[in-house]
């Protein structure tokens, strides 16, 4: 009877049934974890690729805006979609300049003195919808933004509306 025992070292047909369904529920945990980072991440970078475009587009565009003397009127297209801006102002010389803000095949490209600069946005974002709203009163006048970014990569797509409104110098 003693040899019996000290014989049987295998596994039993059950016991590997039962190994092999752990492993299979502990697989399928591991595998659905990554399923749940990664989209996440994917979630997480297109909502950083968004908000990065739209600070560097509103910071630039507040900037020029703070800086100039006057939106020329005559070349610009207020209120309308896409929306072109032209601003007028001083270079570091304090030679009169023209910026221009146009959205042409979903980039937003930045001129001075009509020579492209280049495009504000980041790659794999593009805007949609650019308005800029002239805003009069008394005392001076400022320009209200609005802009809608769609980021697009592969499956992935998400659009984000953003606003702004920009007193130009001198007008508080």
């Amino acid at each position: 009877m003693q040899n019996k025992i000290k014989n049987k070292k295998g596994f039993g047909l059950i016991e590997i049934i039962i190994y092999i369904a752990i492993f299979t529920a502990i697989s399928i945990l591991v595998i659905n974890s990554f399923i749940v980072i990664l989209s996440s991440f994917n979630t997480t970078n297109m909502n950083r690729k968004l908000l990065e475009s739209s600070s560097t587009v509103m910071e630039r565009v507040s900037r020029e805006i703070r800086k100039a003397k006057n939106i020329d009127i005559a070349n610009s297209t207020l209120g309308s979609t896409p929306g072109v801006l032209q601003l007028n102002t001083t270079d570091g010389a304090g030679n009169n300049a023209t910026i221009k803000f146009i959205v042409a095949s979903q980039t937003l490209n930045l001129y001075r003195n009509n020579n492209l600069i280049g495009n504000l946005l980041n790659q794999d974002v593009s805007i949609t919808n650019l308005v800029f709203r002239r805003i009069q009163t008394a005392n001076g006048e400022a320009v209200k933004v609005e802009m809608t970014l769609r980021y697009s990569s592969g499956h992935n797509t998400k659009s984000e509306n953003f606003y702004d409104t920009i007193v130009l110098r001198g007008g508080y």
